[in-house]
């Protein structure tokens, strides 16, 4: 997985790591490797000058903002049905 590919798409549009899974055509069990190049690519889009950003994972059931990037169950309603997080890059 390149760091690049996932910047550029995280410059077009917010996108989970499942959707960057499919997008770059990965198997999803690999959907650890897409945090850790998020991560990667938050150190390096610093030094530009932009940021990584997150939208909170929500239940979708209830509304629950989760603070955890992958969670299993909603702690208010116990929906198990979770919006997942998604990243995008933002100028600081």
């Amino acid at each position: 997985m390149r760091l690049e590919e996932v910047i550029s798409m995280l410059e077009k549009q917010p996108m989970s790591a499942k959707e960057i899974c499919i997008a770059l055509q990965l198997d999803p069990s690999r959907e650890k490797e897409v945090y850790e190049a998020i991560k990667r690519a938050s150190r390096v889009l610093k030094r530009k000058g932009k940021q990584v950003l997150m939208d909170p994972p929500k239940c979708k059931k209830c509304g629950f903002e989760f603070e955890s990037i992958s969670p299993n169950r909603c702690p208010k309603c116990k929906s198990e049905r979770i919006e997942p997080a998604r990243f995008f890059i933002q100028e600081k």
